[in-house]
């Protein structure tokens, strides 16, 4: 059996398959979390070696890949593109999440 209609759906279902079309017609999407860490740098005379409030702070991607746990380095330049890729992730995970359980209701009441 096909699935129904989108008339045919309730509005709130409605609205959520629509933000998951705008949200899936930007590009970049990432699976991961954004990371804030404070480093020394290689040179022996800088000051984040003596003090550890003055360390270089740099971002970095944790994500899983093949069962590892893998930190990537975001360059500044970057920082704001990755942001928004890894919140479009986050926010079609919800989505989908909440027309999962939209279509387990439905079942439920054994609705089409």
């Amino acid at each position: 059996m096909l699935m129904p209609p989108r008339t045919a759906l309730a509005k709130n279902e409605r609205d959520l398959y629509s933000k998951l079309r705008r949200l899936l017609n930007e590009p970049g999407l990432l699976r991961g979390n954004l990371v804030e860490v404070n480093r020394r740098c290689g040179k022996k005379n800088c000051r984040c070696h003596s003090d550890a409030d003055s360390r270089h702070r740099a971002l970095c991607l944790g994500i899983s890949l093949n069962g590892k746990y893998r930190m990537i380095h975001i360059p500044v330049e970057w920082e704001e593109r990755v942001r928004e890729w890894t919140t479009r992730y986050s926010q079609l995970r919800e989505l989908l999440e909440e027309i999962s359980l939209a279509s387990l209701e439905r079942l439920q009441q054994r609705k089409e």
